[in-house]
This record gives structure tokens, C-alpha cells and sequence, in this order.
């Protein structure tokens, strides 16, 4: 299992909710795997990893400027609970991908965030822009 199948999931989640998605959004000087518009005008985030939550808690972090929830994005495995202490602290969700390839509701669900309004007006812009270059 992949990244890149996790990413593939949760995008197809999302536009199925009626998301607007993009992936590799330029977003402080890092890139988010996953950058998603609602219908009501929310920024979420979802950074995907297959091993190193805690590497995955630290670039959520850095999202939280912007987006208005973040959210990490793994294969279904039984998560330490520490681990999942610190999503939590961190006021991130969590979601899994589970064998069969379905997105589980969120585990972990975030706080929302108050993210500086310059930096998620440039991060929909961007949402925006990548969705009508990739379609």
C-alpha cells in the first residue's frame, strides 16, 4: 500500500461529499498532500501518510494557519494511544483507509481552526486554480 493509494482515496471520499479537491497544494513553504473546498466554504487539509504519524502531526500542524480543519489520513491499523492523544492535542482528525479501499468516517475528529484569513484566502485560491488546471 501506497501514499499515493491513501491520497487517491480520500479524494475520491471527498468529490463523492461534493468537495472541491486538489493534491500537492502549495501551502508555507510546503505542499499538502490534499487541499479540499466544502460546499459551505471551508479549508480543510488532509496530509497522507503510511508510516510516521508523528512526521504527519508536525506538517498538519503548519496547515492549521490556514485551512479550517486538518486532518492526517492513514491505512487502517490498531493507533497507540499516545499517538492518538496527540492528534487530539494537536486538534487534528484523523482518518483511515480502510482494506477495501473505503474512507472511514473520522476517527479523530478536529477542532476547527481560526486560521489567518490572508493565508486561507491564498490557500482556496490555490484549491481553485489547481482544480481547474487537473479538472
Amino acid at each position: 500500500m501506497t501514499e499515493q493509494a491513501i491520497v487517491n482515496a480520500v479524494v475520491e471520499t471527498l468529490m463523492v461529499d461534493g468537495f472541491t479537491v486538489a493534491t500537492e497544494v502549495a501551502n508555507f513553504y510546503r505542499s499538502a498532500d490534499i487541499g479540499a473546498l466544502s460546499r459551505n466554504g471551508d479549508v480543510w487539509v488532509v496530509e497522507c501518510k503510511v508510516s510516521n504519524i508523528g512526521q504527519a502531526i508536525k506538517q498538519a500542524k503548519t496547515h492549521k494557519l490556514s485551512a479550517d480543519k486538518v486532518f492526517i489520513a492513514t491505512f487502517y491499523k490498531k493507533t497507540r494511544e499516545i499517538t492518538l492523544r496527540r492528534i487530539r492535542e494537536a486538534g487534528l482528525g484523523l482518518f483511515y483507509v480502510m482494506p477495501d479501499g473505503s474512507v472511514s468516517k473520522p476517527v479523530e475528529r478536529p477542532k476547527r481552526n481560526r486560521p489567518w484569513g490572508l493565508a486561507r484566502k491564498k490557500l482556496s485560491k490555490r484549491i481553485l486554480e489547481l482544480r481547474e488546471i487537473y479538472g
